[in-house]
């Protein structure tokens, strides 16, 4: 295929369209004004969309098979004319974006775009460019151009997921400066290199020359498009030479062009350099890097170990520097630039044969040369000084990275939580932002150089912005309303003071607030928001001597708030045509209820050919759309084969629609006949709704899944939905998720009449176990220690189900009469008395009482139940541990077999820590963070999570009201111990010290554990057995509560001081003894391995209200057992 046609191909147009929203950067700059026509040799037939903003939410939609045909159409004539004419360009659009204040002078951003047509043929050029795409196949692999992008390069790298134009930035960005610290680190042990160079290049994407880029790409390709020279350069050229209005640019030309620059006669104007913000820009920018390296990589410069994020560059050289050696290397860096820019623009070029000599005229008056820049945003650093510089900041990384994602807090009080904490981890960055200011500006009044700290505080402020944007969401989400005083405050009424709002602006989020406040507010309170936003950048700019007469239309926030109004109210669905899809060809198998034929459906509409065994064949199948597209429409069929969203969204469709279940990606599942959701529905369902989605995978699971089996026939355990987007969010792997699926099966039908023996004990059925999954999670987003693997939760959520499994199983009897110190003691014990009652017995008493002998035979054999029962009792509580374990090891043939054995073994071993003694696993030597599965971790988070599960929901007052006098007095002290908690609340709150480094643990985190009574019992009486490492709070003593604090490790020898307690505090740290040691515990391990970011304070709270009155006979049964 040629390259012409591979372009103008409708199967590489429609991925262009299907990856949208990988590279429409600014969706606030899309023309909200003007309609989106289809020609019909040169006519309009047809308006597709009211403005390009309609047109991208109604793209949302990829099986828009109908719009979609039309933007195909649209893109394949622009296309056409732009490549087949060089006088034809692409029209772009600038909108100039405020960026600093400096000497009474406003600098801006020049952002640009296009309508969206044209960013789609613009791609549809590009991913020629990037990929190399087999469209019959369905493959996508890197170009021979891509390839050329050095490893150490980490920004706007090409993602060879045909949904994504570029890896996500986040991720790389986290690559970049991980990969930065961690060699940092490395060198200043090893001294390999001496000195950290941080280089920033001037204006990076005006300073680029549309020519030496069009010259250096058509070189590399003149191979591989060998006989494609013609399209190829003509395609090149299009995505590097663009026209710009004259009424767009004109008013702005101070700003937008070079200084000096003549353009006083222009009748046309042009982009000047890489035009920031067009898709191919920041891959252009990267390939501009390439030769900028090369320069960098030499011995007169900096050579060394380096790593780039676009135009930044942090390089490890081997030589130690001082300022002029620096300033030396700067400047012959830049004189090779200026050499090979002077160079690029007199080669001999092709570029006249693909644009036109009035637009080359054009750029010829524009100056290119590459500068990095000589001081400020480029300093260098000793290699010991720059540990010292990045060490705190590996925390501060680490922090962006778990907070990136609060889509899945569990509640309001995860919520709360990641606020407290991400307004503790704001204050502690602003902080150090301010110090490092400081130290600038008083290095600058003294003559030294302050920019060495420029690098770090680029780092930091960047950090701050992450963190700033999800504090003001989560905020609003407390609050329910946008605090717009506030921004008014820090913002709008600083319109008149710019030195004042640039301080504010440089460290703040100023476009991703107002956008988000806009969301939240009602339609009317929005527009006049806007109207406020409007007015003040105008102001700002008069106030900055910018005279914004005939500029209003191009100014960035006018434009972007704009924008966000109307986005409010533009409805968005991704599913609606596939909805339509399926109701036209699939209502009729709504009618199936054997979900023996609604799966054989599904498997039918999988198979590549009609099954021999069964008359499964439909019409449609989904490797049937893989060669015909869906619909038949031509142009699905690469994406159709290389996307697995695009295939999980046709799958998802057809399975809710047959089991009659809303489509969508919710995991609120619920039928809309009514009738009982059964469990190989829920499997099937949550496999389609998991985005980690694979056919292949998927297929070999339908296909395998026995829908005869009676547990797959069952209604689901409701349970199992409070967990189910916890599993799906943290295993993600669809495998995973189907085996806690089945596991919370096993766990149901194994406890469905409760313990096979232990009938005294409370529940540590399913119930229990998705508790300690919510608790587990409630402990790693509380504790900032504990960071998962998707692996470690897998292996932590079986052991949540599995860990008391043994528990549920009738003891073996026999073990009575095996060789053990206990069994021998008590057999001969008991048998020594049988012998004296059996004496008893046989002599005859005839003064006695009337059959006094058989009441006291019966008395004694009850005696021998209870002390038989006792030790079965206590074998199965004391073993119950080890025991689980060993079942779920001798399983892994049997009833557990659809586990991985390998994985089976870490679940066994974090099941049974939850028996040991704390230093068993306090004491483990470990490296978590690092392992492939983070054992000790999963043991400290179980034992936690399982001690905390307390609360009344595990016990009925009625059943033990009706069983106190049968139970023993250990079984009757937890119950009623469980009948008077209500519940038990992890509260974490993040107070900072202003005097603390920021890397001396400036953030306290204060972990209480609240646990709340409804009784209150507060007599008196000595104290004669003392707790140890923990002590009773005087300063925090209130009417509702007792405040206990952590203070020692587990060998501490301070003893609560108190000489009388409260029976509530002993009653409660008799119960929760296990708790306060591992407390204790964790207090101690915190204090020893948390980063510097962070210090530990653990509280044990005990709130009690006197709201039940509970019964004499039970508190009576309590005090008793505390006097033992």
């Amino acid at each position: 295929m040629t390259l012409f046609k591979k372009i103008l191909d409708e199967r590489n147009i429609f991925n262009s369209i299907f990856c949208m929203e990988s590279y429409v950067f600014d969706k606030g700059l899309l023309d909200t004004s003007k309609p989106v026509y289809l020609h019909n040799e040169g006519k309009v037939e047809e308006i597709i969309a009211a403005n390009d903003l309609e047109l991208y939410y109604a793209l949302a939609d990829k099986h828009n098979i109908d719009l979609i045909s039309k933007v195909i159409k649209c893109c394949h004539q622009k296309l056409e004319w732009v490549l087949l004419d060089k006088k034809n360009l692409f029209d772009i659009i600038v909108y100039f974006k405020i960026k600093k204040y400096e000497d009474n002078k406003l600098d801006f951003r020049p952002m640009h775009t296009a309508r969206l047509i044209d960013l789609i043929c613009m791609v549809s050029i590009l991913n020629c460019l990037m990929f190399d795409d087999d469209l019959d196949k369905g493959v996508r692999k890197l170009s021979d151009l891509s390839k050329l992008l050095p490893h150490n390069f980490y920004g706007n790298i090409p993602c060879t997921n045909v949904q994504y134009l570029f890896h996500k930035w986040q991720t790389k960005y986290k690559e970049y400066t991980d990969e930065i610290i961690e060699h940092c680190r490395a060198y200043q042990k090893s001294h390999n290199y001496l000195t950290e160079v941080s280089l920033d290049i001037k204006n990076f994407f005006p300073s680029i020359s549309p020519k030496m880029l069009y010259d250096y790409i058509t070189s590399k390709l003149s191979k591989t498009y060998e006989d494609d020279k013609e399209i190829l350069g003509m395609a090149v050229a299009k995505l590097l030479y663009f026209n710009i209005s004259k009424n767009n640019i004109e008013p702005w030309k101070e700003y937008y062009y070079p200084e000096y620059t003549e353009l006083s006669c222009a009748n046309q104007y042009m982009n000047y350099g890489i035009p920031q913000g067009l898709p191919q820009s920041y891959f252009f920018g990267n390939l501009c890097m390439i030769e900028v390296k090369r320069l960098l990589m030499q011995d007169k410069t900096f050579k060394g170990d380096a790593y780039f994020y676009v135009d930044d560059s942090v390089i490890y050289i081997q030589s130690e520097l001082d300022e002029d050696q620096f300033k030396k290397r700067i400047d012959v860096l830049n004189d090779g630039l200026k050499e090979e820019c002077e160079k690029a623009k007199n080669d001999k070029s092709t570029i006249s044969n693909y644009i036109d000599e009035g637009y080359l005229a054009f750029q010829n008056k524009l100056d290119y040369t590459i500068k990095f820049h000589e001081k400020g945003k480029s300093t260098f650093i000793h290699i010991d000084d720059a540990d010292n510089q990045y060490g705190p900041i590996a925390n501060i990384s680490r922090e962006t990275y778990m907070n990136s994602d609060l889509s899945y807090n569990l509640d309001e009080i995860d919520d709360y939580v990641s606020l407290k904490k991400l307004e503790a981890l704001d204050k502690v960055v602003s902080r150090e932002i301010g110090k490092l200011v400081d130290k600038q500006d008083k290095a600058k009044k003294e003559g030294k150089n302050g920019d060495v700290l420029a690098s770090k505080l680029k780092l930091l402020r960047r950090f701050k912005k992450f963190f700033l944007y999800r504090n003001r969401l989560l905020k609003i989400r407390e609050e329910g309303d946008p605090n717009l005083n506030d921004f008014r405050e820090r913002f709008l009424e600083k319109a008149t003071d710019p030195e004042k709002f640039f301080e504010q602006y440089e460290e703040d989020i100023f476009q991703t607030e107002y956008r988000l406040i806009i969301q939240n507010l009602r339609k009317e309170e929005a527009n006049d928001f806007k109207e406020k936003i409007i007015e003040f950048e105008k102001q700002l700019l008069s106030k900055c001597n910018v005279n914004i007469q005939g500029k209003q239309d191009s100014l960035f926030y006018a434009k972007d708030v704009e924008t966000s109004c109307i986005i409010k109210s533009t409805p968005q669905d991704s599913y609606v045509s596939l909805i339509r899809w399926a109701r036209e060809n699939f209502n009729g198998l709504k009618c199936i209820m054997d979900s023996d034929k609604q799966l054989d459906k599904l498997r039918g509409f999988m198979s590549i050919v009609k099954r021999e065994d069964k008359d499964t064949e439909t019409k449609e199948s989904i490797y049937k759309m893989q060669n015909q597209g869906f619909e038949e429409a031509q142009f699905t069929k690469f994406v159709m084969k290389a996307s697995t969203e695009y295939q999980r969204k046709i799958l998802n469709v057809f399975y809710s629609e047959i089991i009659d279940v809303i489509p969508s990606d919710s995991l609120a599942l619920s039928k809309r006949n009514a009738r009982r959701f059964k469990y190989v529905e829920l499997r099937i369902l949550a496999y389609l709704r998991n985005k980690n989605f694979n056919l292949e995978r998927f297929e070999e699971f339908v296909e395998h899944i026995n829908e005869k089996d009676i547990s797959n026939q069952m209604g689901i355990d409701i349970g199992v939905l409070e967990v189910l987007n916890i599993f799906i969010k943290n295993v993600r792997n669809p495998e995973w998720v189907d085996s806690l699926i089945v596991t919370h099966r096993l766990t149901k039908g194994l406890w469905y009449n409760g313990s096979k023996f232990l009938n005294s004990y409370t529940l540590h059925n399913e119930e229990h176990a998705v508790t300690l999954i919510t608790k587990s999670l409630e402990l790693t987003n509380r504790i900032d220690y504990f960071a998962l693997k998707n692996v470690d939760y897998y292996i932590l959520f079986l052991a949540c189900y599995l860990h008391d499994i043994s528990m549920v199983i009738h003891p073996d009897l026999g073990r009575l009469s095996s060789e053990n110190g206990k069994n021998m003691t008590l057999i001969s014990d008991l048998m020594s008395q049988m012998q004296n009652e059996v004496k008893k017995f046989d002599s005859i008493d005839y003064t006695g009482k009337k059959d006094s002998r058989y009441k006291d035979a019966g008395n004694f054999l009850i005696k021998v139940f209870n002390e038989v029962y006792g030790y079965f009792e206590a074998l199965v509580r004391d073993n119950h541990a080890k025991d689980s374990a060993k079942f779920i090891r001798e399983r892994s043939n049997s009833l557990l077999n659809y586990l991985e054995p390998t994985l089976l073994s870490f679940v066994a071993k974090v099941s049974e820590s939850h028996g040991y003694d704390v230093m068993d696993v306090y004491g483990l030597k470990s490296r978590a963070q690092d392992d492939t599965v983070s054992l000790k971790y999963l043991m400290i988070l179980i034992r936690l999570a399982d001690l905390l599960d307390v609360a009344n929901d595990r016990v009925n007052y009625h059943l033990l009201k009706q069983n106190l006098r049968n139970l023993s007095p250990t079984s009757k002290f937890h119950w009623i111990s469980h009948l008077v908690t209500d519940k038990i609340v992890l509260k974490t709150d993040y107070p900072t010290d202003e005097n603390a480094e920021m890397g001396d643990k400036p953030i306290t985190e204060k972990i209480n554990i609240e646990l709340h009574l409804n009784v209150k019992q507060l007599t008196v009486s000595k104290n004669t057995k003392k707790c140890n490492g923990c002590k009773l709070e005087e300063s925090e003593k209130k009417d509702d509560c007792l405040h206990i604090r952590i203070v020692g490790g587990l060998d501490s020898l301070d003893e609560c001081p108190e000489e009388c307690c409260t029976i509530i505090c002993r009653w409660m740290m008799r119960k929760h003894d296990w708790l306060i040691k591992e407390l204790i515990a964790l207090n101690d391990y915190l204090y020893s391995v948390n980063n510097s970011l962070f210090k530990t304070n653990i509280n044990f709270i005990i709130y009690y209200r006197d709201e039940i009155r509970l019964e004499a006979d039970m508190f009576d049964s309590v005090q008793d057992f505390l006097e033992e």
